[in-house]
Parts: structure tokens; C-alpha cells; sequence
């Protein structure tokens, strides 16, 4: 008598691999916007959606979402996939630049914290974001002048 328990242990095994590939998929919503500096686009800096959690938890709030300014500054955020959006919800939005791509701003753009929180909520064209970088304050404008 032939054993059908590997069988099983295959199917089974495929069953649960299929489903974990997105076992902590959040509802997305489409996600843009444009980065500025003193009024004028900022192409090439990363801009990241970072789900923020609500109040104290500190349950997972889901995966956070990236893009990258094209040369007019503007971004669409990917989460899952290119172009997908951000989970819906609040998230902390976080810029950066790499050194390649420095661009001509008095921002401080080492700043690695928080830039600002924003909300992604459900339906198309609701998700627009502009991001101003604010300037570099006089005072790490001369700790920068001294390097």
C-alpha cells in the first residue's frame, strides 16, 4: 500500500509558501507628489512613505514605500511593485539624497529624520503630495562653511 503523506507534506508546504509570499500585504492606494527647493522641482532625491503606527503601538503597520524624483522632481511611490502607492494610513515621510546626485539646495538634506507625516487615504487622486525642504538654519550653515 502506497503512503499518500508525502503527497500531503508537498501540498501542504506549497499551500503555505503561496500564501506567505504576501502574508502582510496592506491596501495601497496610488501615491504622488513633487519634492521643491525655494519653489524649483528637486530631480534624483529617494523620498520615503514610512507607515507610522497609531499612538503608542507598536504592531506592524505594513511595508513602507519609495520612490525617486525624476528631473521635474516628481515621485510615485512603490510598495509592492512599481508604481503600486503606499499602504493607506499615516506614514512618515523621510528624503535623502546619495552624494552622486546632490542637488543644487541650501536644505540641509543630511537630515536623515522625519521630514513630515502625511496621510494616505483610499481613492485615486486624493494622494498628491508636495514637499517643500525647508532651509538650513544660519547656524549649520557655519558648521558646514568650517569643514
Amino acid at each position: 500500500m502506497k503512503s499518500n503523506i508525502p503527497t500531503f507534506a508537498i501540498l501542504l508546504a506549497t499551500l503555505f509558501l503561496s500564501g506567505c509570499s504576501d502574508f502582510e500585504k496592506f491596501p495601497l492606494a496610488p501615491v504622488t507628489g513633487i519634492v521643491l527647493c525655494e519653489g524649483e522641482p528637486v530631480p534624483y532625491v529617494q523620498v520615503h512613505f514610512h507607515p507610522a503606527p497609531e499612538g503608542a503601538s507598536t504592531a506592524v503597520v505594513g511595508k513602507a514605500g519609495y520612490g525617486v524624483t525624476d528631473e521635474k522632481g516628481a515621485f510615485h511611490i512603490s510598495t509592492y511593485k512599481p508604481g503600486d502607492g503606499a499602504i493607506i494610513g499615516k506614514h512618515e515621510i523621510r528624503i535623502g539624497v546619495s552624494r552622486s546626485t546632490l542637488p543644487d539646495c541650501p536644505a540641509d538634506l543630511s537630515y536623515t529624520g522625519v521630514w513630515e507625516i502625511v496621510e494616505v487615504v483610499k481613492g485615486k487622486g486624493k494622494n498628491e503630495f508636495t514637499f517643500t525642504l525647508p532651509k538650513r538654519n544660519p547656524r549649520q550653515q557655519l558648521v558646514l562653511n568650517n569643514d
